[in-house]
Order: C-alpha cells, then sequence, then structure tokens
C-alpha cells in the first residue's frame, strides 16, 4: 500500500539576522544500569548524544528545482553530518500574505509521522492562521504521491544522493553508531530547522514553536528537551515511553538515557499542549499522559473523545493547536487547564482544581486491570470556583482515572483534560 496514501488513513508503519546560540536544556550526565520496570515508572538520568552548538548555528541551504509546490520555497538544508559529510534535508516553507508585523512572523516547525514527508498543506494551514512555517522531509526522502499538497504524483520514498537515514521500525538501527542512528537525525533536522527559520528577517525568533504528528510527536517531545529556544511545543499522538523494543539489556539502557522522550522532557521549561484521542491504540494515553507530566514546564492536555490516528486529522481536526499557540505567541485568552485530579479523603470525591473557564466536566475512569484505551465511563462534577467536585465517588476497583472536561468562553467547545491518574492497587 502506498505508504503516503493518508488523507484519511491511519498512519502505516507507525504505531510521530544573527545566529542566537543555544545551549542544551539541562546537564549531560552518564546513566547507570536500568531494568524495564524502572524505565516504566519513571525517566532516567540522560546521555546527550547532539552537539547542540553546532546544530545552533544557522544550516547552509541549497536551491532546488525539485518538488515544487503552489506558493512555497522549496529547497534543501544542511543537517547533521552522516558518514562524513553533511546531509541535506528537503524542505517546503512559506509566509503568510502581507507585510510581516512589527518584530516578525511567528512560526512553527512541522515534523511529519510514519510514512509521511514535507507536506505544503500543512504548511499552509499555519500560513492561514498567521503563521510562517517550515515542513521538511525527515526520512531523506523527497516529497511523492499527491496528498496534503504534494504535486507531481512522483513516487513515493525516493531518495536522494545526500540523504541521511531512513527509520526502521521501532528504533530498529539501535546497534549502530550514534550518529548513523535515525533519530539522531530526525531530532538535529528538527533542532536545525529552528536554527534555519531563527535566521530569516520577517520571522520573530522569539516565537518559534514545533509541532509534531505521531512520529513526528515523539521527535517533538525530545526536542522540546534539547532547543530551549522553542516558545512552545505541541506533539500529536507521540510521546515518550517507548518500550517496545527488541535490544540486549546494554542497548535498552542506552536508548533510555538517549533517545526515549522522557529522559529529556524534565528539561523542557517551554509550555507543551499534548493532543489526543481517547480512542488511540498506537501510543496510549497511560504512557501520553505520563510524558506530558514529565515536562519540566507548563502541560496542557487536549484528548478528543476520538479522533483518528493520520496526518491530517492532526492538523485540521483539532481548532486546539492553533488557539493554544496564538496563547503563546499573539497574547490571546490562554486555553483553560486542569490540574491533577484528586481523591480527597475528608469526602472521599475526585477533586481538581482549575484555571480558565470551563462548561462542563466529568471523571472518566476505568476499573479495567489493563489500558484498552476505552471510552471512559463519566462520573458528572460541579464547578466551582477554580475547583473541580465530582458529584459522587468514584466505584471501587478504578485503575486509573481523569478529568475530561469543555471550554466555555472562546474556548467554548475546547477538550480540556487533566493528567490520567493510576490508582495503585
Amino acid at each position: 500500500m502506498n505508504r503516503c496514501n493518508e488523507s484519511r488513513l491511519p498512519l502505516l508503519g507507525v504505531l510521530l539576522l544573527a545566529p542566537v546560540m543555544m545551549v542544551c536544556a539541562g546537564p549531560v550526565v552518564s546513566v547507570p544500569p536500568v531494568s524495564p520496570k524502572t524505565a516504566l515508572s519513571a525517566p532516567v538520568k540522560r546521555v546527550m548524544p547532539w552537539d547542540c552548538a553546532a546544530l545552533a548555528k544557522t544550516p547552509v541551504v541549497h536551491a532546488t528545482t525539485e518538488r515544487p509546490a503552489r506558493g512555497m520555497r522549496s529547497f534543501f538544508y544542511e543537517g547533521a553530518d552522516y558518514k562524513g559529510k553533511p546531509t541535506w534535508v528537503f524542505a517546503y516553507y512559506a509566509t503568510p500574505e502581507g507585510k510581516p508585523p512589527e518584530g516578525g512572523w511567528p512560526a512553527v516547525v512541522c515534523a511529519h509521522g510514519g510514512g509521511g514527508t514535507a507536506l505544503p498543506d500543512w504548511v499552509r494551514k499555519w500560513n492561514q492562521n498567521g503563521y510562517a512555517a517550515i515542513a521538511m522531509d525527515l526520512e531523506g526522502h523527497l516529497p511523492g504521491s499527491h496528498f496534503f499538497g504534494v504535486e507531481g504524483n512522483f513516487p513515493v520514498d525516493q531518495g536522494h544522493e545526500n540523504a541521511g537515514p531512513k527509520r526502521i521500525s521501532w528504533f530498529g538501527d539501535i546497534a549502530l553508531p550514534d550518529k548513523e542512528q535515525w533519530f539522531y537525525h530526525a531530532v538535529a533536522d528538527v533542532i536545525r530547522a529552528n536554527s534555519l527559520l531563527r535566521s530569516f528577517p520577517e520571522i520573530n525568533p522569539k516565537k518559534i514553536g514545533l509541532t509534531g504528528i505521531s512520529w513526528g510527536g515523539t521527535i517533538a517531545s525530545a526536542v522540546a528537551g534539547v532547543d530551549s529556544r522553542l516558545a512552545f511545543v505541541i506533539p500529536v499522538y507521540g510521546g515518550g515511553y517507548i518500550h517496545k523494543h527488541d535490544m540486549t539489556p546494554e542497548q535498552y539502557r542506552e536508548y533510555l538515557a538517549k533517545w526515549d522522550p522522557s529522559a529529556h522532557l524534565p528539561y523542557a521549561k517551554m509550555p507543551m499542549l499534548w493532543v489526543n484521542g481517547a480512542n488511540e491504540n498506537v501510543f496510549p494515553l497511560t504512557t501520553f499522559s505520563k510524558s506530558a507530566e514529565t515536562a519540566g514546564g507548563t502541560s496542557t492536555l487536549c484528548i478528543r473523545p476520538f479522533l483518528p490516528h493520520g496526518h491530517g486529522f492532526g492538523w485540521e481536526e483539532v481548532w486546539e493547536i492553533g488557539g493554544f499557540a496564538n496563547s503563546i505567541v499573539k497574547g490571546t485568552a490562554p486555553m483553560p487547564r486542569v490540574a491533577r485530579p484528586q481523591v480527597d479523603p475528608k469526602d472521599g470525591l475526585v477533586h481538581a482544581r482549575f484555571t480558565g473557564d470551563l462548561q462542563s466536566a466529568v471523571v472518566g475512569y476505568t476499573t479495567a486491570a489493563e489500558w484498552k484505551n476505552q471510552i471512559l465511563p463519566g462520573i458528572s462534577c460541579v464547578i466551582g470556583k477554580g475547583e473541580i467536585i465530582a458529584s459522587k465517588p468514584l466505584p471501587a476497583g478504578t485503575t486509573a482515572f481523569m478529568i475530561n472536561a469543555s471550554g466555555s468562553g472562546v474556548w467554548g467547545g475546547a477538550s480540556i483534560n487533566s493528567f490520567l491518574v493510576t490508582v495503585k492497587p
């Protein structure tokens, strides 16, 4: 099947001026042995495989006539070195029509998921919202097929002579040297895209954000803890705590310290919006919520009751993404946020603090022994002054619960969610 045939299909094979100096967020440390059980419960101290100072430099840009798209500027920019020479990363870039605002356009880096590529329609979507945007191919390909604004109906997965490595399943290249692994290059290419945007005179370097879909969401989650220059980060579907691997114990220890986003998220201090669906079966809410809670800054969850997994859905169906970005870089009303809920021992009811305006809220819960991404039954709540209180206790045998709320006012109808709380037996 055509791997870019994703206009309304799930992602396949997946499951995500002067230069400004960047300092890697957080310290660089060694890691002791960690068991898989420990890894699932807490992030480990990381080992930093990327040269942040090098990636902060403005990359060299190479003009190209390959894969033109209406209204887009297409080019290659140089990514990290691969086998002794710089990789070339294909990208589409465009700004909104008209004169830039004072200080320059806000901008967004768009990281695709598995089976994806640089997607012009994703850039256009952000342009329509008043943002410049860059979308790049993260697997060493030229854009192919005809989905999401890619023109010409060229073959998919077509490489080029200066390409970096492509993804091999779930970190299937872990045995290779660090700088020959796909995830090393994907993260580096995203950071380099930020560095490139910051060099453009029409861009406001203080207002550049990042969003990623599926594998791109996993990449974005890692980048958030590495590139402190970003104004906001929005992972969609993908996050950390990915533990589907065929590795030796030593490879697994290195993976946890270097590549899994959980090692980097504690150093992510920018605001983050985490977008997913309650029906998600690739990156389940258990690990997705834990990723959000691991981040070192303020995380807001937006869990739609039903959100298909695929390119297009991750930007067309979720208006909260643009609203959140606007609240960070355009000064619009902040998105409501619900704190981690807890059971008050005095009344046995679930309580949660919140900010902003809410229209309604329920406690979603499950009594299942294992998380199966089922639709959670709900307990209605009373919304007081800054506090949500459940109308009755959780049933016996509850194994996990969260607050599912709906925004009000300018955020009317928005999906506002708390972290998922797992109940210890």
